[in-house]
């Protein structure tokens, strides 16, 4: 197996064209070490990019805006917040969040040409994935500091912009200590078998499973980037062409699909999981070179009660739906969300003794909005939160 991933992966990578709840992804935002250089240690840019000859530090910073493409390096420590100025070399690693809580996972690291590099110019910033390449590169983590300190890597990964210089954005794989974290992205095309997003849906059976199957489904984009009712731009929301049923595709970047938008999506090597065990059902952490449009399609809202949504949750999960009923808003001064955008709002939806919850993102195009009262017509998507039934509007103009 090794020797054919070997072969298979010397090839150059194709450049390409993105569920957790991570409300930072919506932005998307010394002394001289014994390196010597300011190209990490070496003053030559190595490497091809590919599996068997990647590019070293000083050839990354040489080659960002470029995908999938793979790079080794040593890590040498990590920046706990978005300041390069506070990068730290050495343990105890530590930070904390917006909220002053300690961080218990770090997100990045730095990545450098020499083990004892020291001076944060010479390195190169690598934001870890959420899932398996975060949790077992990061340094914060109780452990994984006496593991993967001054140890070399090589990642897969987007090379771009971050922290106010070159920057790792994006990682999908990586081999450490003799470890693999994350899946090699092959980007191939898309002329395989296709398969229904049904029958996608039925692989999960509880319980995270990677699909291996080498197919398609193809599906129409629901959510509504423009509308902004999400936490994270990563999060597309796709629904099958007769709204039958729907899934979250959470990418590892930032997508720009609109609602209406047809694509097809690989599946192999995917990851088929509900987001913390109690949320949407997603493919995780899907490449967007896994995903491509092929032309654009209407999705018709299926006319249902709030009653029948509830009691059947996981039937209209990621399609969209209309209900008859009357938003009640959580906020006094009855708008659908905070216009201040400092804080997510959930209003609920009222039909008669049926009730469900309504999410508005702080990042809403129409949080500002106040709710029109008495009972509507209330077009969404249906999802599920913490083990709730939701109906989330995607603008204001689907209250009628």
């Amino acid at each position: 197996m090794r020797k054919l991933v070997w072969m298979l992966l010397a090839v150059s990578m194709v450049g390409f064209t993105s569920c957790d709840s991570d409300d930072d992804d919506w932005i998307d935002d010394g002394g001289q070490g014994s390196g010597g250089s300011d190209e990490g240690g070496v003053v030559t840019p190595s490497g091809s990019g590919t599996y068997a000859d990647p590019w070293n530090v000083a050839a990354a910073k040489e080659n960002q805006g470029t995908d999938y493409k793979f790079v080794k390096g040593f890590i040498v420590g990590n920046i706990p917040g978005g300041d390069l100025e506070d990068a730290q070399f050495a343990p105890p690693f530590s930070g904390t969040d917006v909220d002053d809580n300690p961080i218990t996972e770090g997100t990045n690291i730095l990545l450098a040409a020499s083990a004892d590099e020291k001076n944060v110019a010479n390195c190169i910033p690598v934001k870890l994935t959420y899932g398996d390449v975060r949790t077992g590169l990061n340094l914060i983590t109780e452990g994984n500091a006496e593991k993967n300190l001054g140890k070399e890597v090589i990642l897969q990964c987007k090379l771009d912009k971050g922290f106010g210089t070159q920057c790792i954005t994006a990682t999908y794989y990586a081999e450490l200590n003799g470890e693999t974290f994350g899946s090699i992205v092959e980007t191939g095309g898309f002329d395989v078998p296709e398969i229904s997003l049904a029958d996608v849906l039925d692989m999960f059976t509880g319980t995270a499973v990677t699909i291996t199957e080498d197919k398609k489904f193809v599906a129409v984009v629901i959510s509504d980037k423009d509308g902004g009712n999400s936490t994270s731009l990563k999060n597309v929301i796709v629904a099958s062409p007769d709204n039958s049923c729907g899934i979250t595709l959470r990418c590892t970047t930032d997508a720009s699909f609109a609602a209406g938008d047809k694509i097809e999506v690989k599946v192999k090597g995917q990851s088929l999981e509900r987001y913390n065990n109690n949320g949407a059902l997603q493919l995780n952490n899907i490449p967007l070179v896994m995903i491509q449009k092929v032309g654009t399609a209407t999705v018709t809202p299926k006319q249902i009660t709030v009653a029948d949504l509830v009691a059947n949750i996981n039937q209209y999960e990621s399609t969209l739906v209309t209900v008859s009923g009357e938003i009640v808003a959580a906020r006094e001064d009855g708008k659908y969300g905070d216009s201040t955008k400092k804080s997510h709002t959930t209003n609920t939806i009222k039909d008669g003794d049926a009730t469900i919850e309504s999410f508005v993102s702080k990042y809403s195009a129409f949080c500002g909005e106040t709710i029109p009262t008495g009972e509507r017509e209330i077009t969404g998507i249906a999802g599920i939160n913490n083990n709730k039934p939701q109906l989330n509007i995607r603008n204001a103009s689907e209250v009628k």
